[in-house]
């Protein structure tokens, strides 16, 4: 299935929990209620290093590798983001 991110994935996931339930991935609610920042930088982090057209696995597998990798310990330094191109922040 390939398709666009519009396309695969449904509207209504905008939380951490929505992706991790809709992706069947089971996983500690208090992790994601002290992590759920660094989660969603970790997906978006390991989408990032796939080509498009993404696919519904992509998806997939990037919400268990970040979970995966929250869960042991495994976070991005808030200072390795690589931006500071914009004005919008001090980083």
């Amino acid at each position: 299935m390939e398709a666009t991110d519009t396309d695969v994935l449904p509207e209504h996931l905008q939380t951490a929990e929505d992706f991790l339930d809709f992706f069947k991935v089971k996983y500690d609610p208090e992790v994601v209620q002290t992590k759920r920042v660094q989660l969603l930088r970790l997906y978006h982090g390991v989408l990032e290093r796939y080509d498009p057209p993404l696919t519904l696995e992509h998806y997939r597998k990037a919400v268990r590798i970040a979970y995966g990798s929250i869960k042991l310990g495994q976070e991005l330094a808030f200072a390795d983001m690589g931006c500071g191109t914009c004005s919008g922040c001090d980083v």
